[in-house]
C-alpha cells in the first residue's frame, strides 16, 4: 500500500480543497480585525466602568480574538470534527481542573 502525501499548504493555492483555502487578502482582513479588537480591548480597559465589567469586556474581546486565531490562522475552520473536539475539550478539562483546585483550596483554607 502506498501512502498518499498531500501537497504543502498554500493560501489560495492550487492544492486539493483550494476552494476552502483562504487567500492572503483574507489573512490581512483577519489581521485587521485582530488589531481592531486589540484597540477595542485597550479602550474598554480605560472606560469608567466597574472592575468586573472591565474584566468581562476584556475577556470577551480576548475570547473573540482567540476564536479568530484558532479558526483562521490554525486552519481549524476547515478541519474535520474529530480534531476540533480535542481542541475544545482539552481547554475545558484544564479550566475544570483549575476551578476545582481553587474550590478545594478555599475549602481547606489556602
Amino acid at each position: 500500500m502506498s501512502a498518499k502525501t498531500q501537497p504543502p499548504y498554500e493560501p489560495g493555492g492550487a492544492s486539493s480543497g483550494a476552494s476552502h483555502s483562504p487567500s492572503y487578502a483574507h489573512y490581512f482582513a483577519i489581521w485587521g480585525w485582530l488589531v481592531a479588537l486589540l484597540v477595542g480591548g485597550t479602550f474598554v480597559s480605560l472606560l469608567p466602568l466597574s472592575r468586573t465589567n472591565v474584566i468581562l469586556g476584556v475577556l470577551s474581546i480576548a475570547l473573540i480574538k482567540a476564536i479568530l486565531v484558532a479558526l483562521f490562522y490554525m486552519h481549524l475552520k476547515y478541519e474535520k470534527l474529530a480534531p476540533l473536539w480535542v481542541v475544545v475539550l482539552f481547554p475545558l478539562f484544564l479550566i475544570t481542573m483549575a476551578a476545582s483546585l481553587i474550590f478545594i483550596g478555599k475549602i481547606i483554607g489556602y
